[in-house]
């Protein structure tokens, strides 16, 4: 294995920086994408606890990988790839035992992620809290429809209610979660 070489500050830079440094710009870098890379966690899996784990494990596996980042390239993307792929080991495990979102949920949210930056953060939080206002009744048919991926047909069959019921409540609730979003968000006034 070659010898480390000091790392540098930043690509612009030739001045070399000891490892105490590299180890506290690396920890502020962390602190301050902490909440962003949760909330990006957050998005691809069914539960907070599963997303407090994941966050874990990737931090875990971002301390791990220090001497892999260069300084001066773009840490939250790099931190969200590792979160990525600590999702994908997670949901391989999680497959067997639970349920779990299906790939093209997760990719399409880590894509969505990806080009929208900072205002996911902001409407994953109003999006955890209108979900947690609904009654169990709607919770329960979100969770039957999305992340279990049930077909309507099949929701409705297991809820005794004709497929168009399904459809419309479907619509109804959607239409809610998004008026409380825009609402929790133009009161917080970030949208």
């Amino acid at each position: 294995m070659p010898p480390a070489q000091p790392h540098r500050r930043d690509r612009d830079s030739d001045e070399p920086i000891s490892a105490e440094q590299r180890r506290e710009d690396f920890a502020r870098l962390l602190a301050q994408n902490e909440r962003r890379v949760y909330a990006y966690i957050l998005s691809l899996v069914p539960s907070w606890h599963d997303a407090d784990e994941i966050s874990q494990e990737t931090n875990v596996r971002l301390w791990s990988e220090l001497d892999r980042f260069e300084p001066g390239t773009n840490f939250t993307a790099w931190a969200m790839r590792v979160a990525h792929f600590q999702v994908l080991t997670w949901r391989k495990q999680a497959s067997r035992s639970k349920l779990v979102y299906s790939q093209e949920l997760v990719d399409l949210v880590a894509d969505t992620h990806a080009c929208s930056g900072g205002a996911a953060d902001e409407r994953h939080q109003a999006l955890g809290h209108c979900i947690g206002s609904l009654s169990s009744r709607n919770r329960d048919l979100l969770t039957q429809y999305y992340a279990e991926g049930a077909k309507v047909k099949d929701v409705a069959e297991r809820l005794k209610r004709t497929t168009e019921s399904v459809y419309k409540a479907l619509q109804r609730v959607r239409l809610a979660l998004h008026k409380c979003i825009q609402d929790t968000m133009d009161r917080e006034g970030t949208a």
